[in-house]
């Protein structure tokens, strides 16, 4: 008896394994940790060190608030002092008397959230921000990139939730795995920046949005806006909204979209959630903006001014701005029909995105049965377009932000997938599993490419090791200028000064607010065009220093050497570096 009881519990087992839960279990668990090795892959492969000015200014962001507890930064534009001295704010009284805010600069530029989520977790995990022997730097390495990678994984979590609440689970787990075979996603991990956080907020926020409108309609086919659930769900929605534009300004363009989709989705009586939603993401974002305000006297700090930037950042790097001088008008219309075909890929649409883009766009001529699901593409739609017009107005960088809305993108692009292949009543399984394959792996086909060989290097300009060599022997009150301060504050922790437009605000600068102790030039500014910028350009009264030759009478740094065979230049009011007689 004892051996047919246990034989009894190992076929029970088996039969668990084979076609139970457990085997639902065990697949997952394949699943996952499939994708783990695959997102370890694409960093072993890709990472050599950051190579984003926006990943560096935001990590250095996050070391400042780990270590002070303030959103202070080591980057200081000149433009950021015009803009506090126009708004009464550059001076600050001291025991000493009136002095400027150079060492405790608020930052003006980026949204806050990402910066305080990666402090955070730079005290949570007391990261040691020892100077860097290596291209790699171990905070990038330790902290940066798995918190990324862990916001990627979160998204698909997300995804795959929505996916079966739109449509059903087939549909999902595809989308999911086109989405963790994204080369773009992991792209963004590896690369440092907001992108991931702002992906999962996005995919987050669809998520409460399509939660609360199922909610409503579950008493019947007239959706009603009761119960606690869907006014959890409704404002949790909005409050994830706001948090989305704390990651990224730019993502401000998925608010309208959803307001739109909760209103049209409840009906008459949907404008009463969405100005719940409204005044969530008010509340939610009306502190930063306070701060804003009370620091600088604007509402978001310099992040408007984008809209008269070029391509040398004549506007950030000086310090006297006239914006009546500006033909902005002529600079919007230029970049607008520059970013809108950009926006639209023509010509270079790349056939992983390409494939499910298409088949997002084919949707818009079926009629799907679910209510949700048909208003939902039109929120998506108002929200892109919404982001486009403002990608022409502020610039190109913020089409960037329109991977936030991908991921429903790829829920459509299934679900219309499986619309085609159930229409063509393929008979066979495994043929059914071999086009389903395809599918996916056409759309993988970019992430193959991509971890394949040659490695990616950040050299030039960024050598982790060179920077923070040459800015560890400054102390806290001491000051560099560099044409890549974001690399410089990151890997070295100082306070640097974005290069000025010119050498006389150079001398303005040290004059007035803060003595300059160093200067530091890389192939960012010695690469420039040299007729265009470096003899009649913004660079022209730059040009006799980057070759240590004519320097400008009463110039404070007499110490200079090159580094990497001419490539950078260094000069110092006094030799920090070399030891006598070398």
């Amino acid at each position: 008896m004892a051996k047919q009881h246990y034989e009894s519990r190992v076929q029970n087992l088996v039969y668990t394994l084979e076609v139970g839960i457990g085997a639902k279990v065990l697949k997952t668990l394949l699943y996952i940790m499939f994708m783990l090795l695959l997102s370890v892959l694409f960093v072993a492969t890709q990472y050599s060190g950051f190579n984003q000015m926006r990943s560096m200014d935001q990590a250095q962001l996050a070391r400042r608030f780990a270590e002070r507890g303030q959103l202070q930064t080591g980057v200081v534009r000149p433009a950021s002092l015009w803009l506090l001295a126009e708004n009464n704010k550059l001076m600050v009284p001291s025991e000493t008397g009136a002095r400027a805010r150079i060492l405790d600069h608020p930052d003006l530029v980026n949204a806050p959230l990402y910066p305080v989520v990666l402090g955070t977790a730079f005290r949570l995990f007391r990261t040691d921000f020892s100077p860097a022997t290596a291209q790699k730097f171990s905070p990038e390495q330790w902290v940066i990139i798995p918190l990324n990678l862990l916001f990627c994984f979160l998204g698909a979590l997300f995804l795959f939730l929505t996916g079966k609440m739109l449509f059903d689970g087939r549909t999902s787990l595809t989308a999911a795995t086109v989405y963790f075979l994204s080369a773009n996603v992991w792209g963004y991990a590896v690369g440092g920046g907001e992108l991931p956080l702002a992906l999962f907020l996005s995919i987050l926020g669809t998520w409460c949005l399509v939660l609360a409108l199922r909610i409503a309609r579950e008493a019947g086919d007239e959706p009603r806006p009761n119960g606690w659930r869907f006014w959890l769900a409704a404002l949790g929605g909005g409050a994830v909204m706001g948090l989305l534009f704390l990651t990224r300004y730019a993502a401000f363009a998925a608010l309208p979209g959803f307001l739109l989709v909760l209103w049209l989705g409840i009906g008459r009586r949907g404008w009463l959630p969405a100005l719940g939603a409204l005044l969530v993401f008010a509340a939610v974002v009306s502190p930063w903006i306070t701060r804003n305000l009370q620091v600088s006297g604007t509402f978001f700090g310099l992040a408007p001014y984008t809209v008269i930037q070029d391509g040398n950042d004549t506007f950030l790097r000086s310090m006297h701005t006239h914006l009546a001088d500006l033909e902005l008008r002529r600079q919007i219309q230029a970049r607008f029909l520059r970013v809108v075909p950009r926006a639209l890929n023509i010509g270079d649409l790349s056939l992983g995105a390409g494939l499910s883009i298409c088949l997002f766009i084919s949707t818009f001529f079926y009629r799907f049965q679910r209510p949700v699901t048909r208003v939902l593409r039109w929120g998506l739609l108002l929200s892109f377009a919404l982001l486009v017009a403002a990608a022409g107005i502020f610039g190109e960088d913020l089409l960037k932000v329109g991977h936030i809305f991908l991921p429903p993108v790829l829920l459509f692009g299934a679900a219309f997938f499986y619309i085609l292949l159930d229409r063509l009543q393929i008979g066979v399984k495994i043929v059914s599993m071999a086009v389903v394959t395809m599918f996916i792996g056409v759309q993988a086909l970019p992430m193959l490419f991509t971890i394949m060989p040659p490695r990616p290097w950040s050299y030039p300009p960024y050598l982790a090791r060179d920077i923070a060599w040459v800015s560890t022997p400054f102390a806290e009150t001491e000051w560099i200028v560099s044409d890549m301060p974001w690399a410089t504050a990151w890997y070295g922790g100082t306070t640097s000064l974005y290069l000025p437009v010119n050498v006389d605000e150079f001398f303005e600068v040290h004059d007035n607010l803060h003595p300059v102790n160093a200067l530091y030039f890389t192939t960012l500014t010695r690469d420039k065009r040299y007729h265009s910028d470096l003899v009649r350009g913004s660079y022209a009264s730059w040009r006799p220093i980057l070759d240590l030759g004519n320097m400008p009478r009463g110039f404070p740094l007499t110490f200079g050497f090159p580094l990497r065979q001419g490539e950078q230049v260094v000069l110092a009011d006094h030799n920090r570096w070399i030891p006598e007689g070398n």
